[in-house]
């Protein structure tokens, strides 16, 4: 007995070796919009989505016999909204934290010209600056979850289409319109974004 658990033992370390070998890393640029919209748990707020845009670099570890991966990204992110109830435009700059689980469909003759994948996982963004808000105030740290699908074309070139739902609140409202408990809101967005692998 003791022999047979020695040896699964040595196969399990052996694949687990062999699949780390495997792993294929790659590095990317990164670009494109963000549409943003805020959800207030009250009805107090109105608010309009506005594009904005995002950049940065990200970073790929697949297993290509599987399909899945983690794909990383340290991006710049800029969004805004126009609110109603002061009538101004609520401008963010974040840097941003995706980190998504990635599952590529495996057809081996057809992955060479397309791949399609699907992603998700959780994104942390930290408030790098904002501008004058009135009666809003914005929270330092922002996370959501991410939901997302995409392909990757002559294993180069990646478009990916991401939705963010916010999970911790993002900003507050306390004004004239609000008696002693402040409005909340989340911050969702779709984000299109191109990448280049190299």
């Amino acid at each position: 007995m003791k022999h047979i658990t020695k040896i699964a033992v040595i196969i399990a370390l052996t694949l687990a070796f062999n699949t780390v070998a495997m792993a294929q890393v790659r590095f990317g640029v990164k670009g494109g919009v963000t549409i943003n919209e805020l959800k207030w748990d009250k009805n107090v707020v109105s608010s309009d989505n506005r594009a904005g845009f995002t950049a940065g670099v990200m970073m790929e570890i697949g297993m290509p016999v599987v399909g899945l991966g983690i794909d990383a990204s340290v991006l710049y992110a800029h969004r805004e909204n126009d609110l109603y109830l002061e009538e101004t435009k609520l401008k963010r700059d974040y840097l941003d934290l995706p980190i998504n689980l990635k599952y590529k469909l495996q057809i081996p003759v057809l992955n060479k010209i397309i791949a399609p994948f699907v992603t998700t996982g959780p994104d942390f963004a930290l408030l790098l600056g904002d501008t004058d808000k009135g009666d809003f105030s914005t929270r330092k740290w922002n996370t959501s979850w991410n939901v997302g699908f995409g392909a990757e074309l002559f294993k180069k070139v990646q478009i990916h289409a991401n939705y963010g739902i916010g999970m911790t609140k993002a900003f507050e409202y306390i004004g004239k319109d609000v008696n002693s408990t402040p409005v909340e809101g989340k911050d969702n967005y779709w984000t299109i974004t191109a990448a280049y692998m190299f």
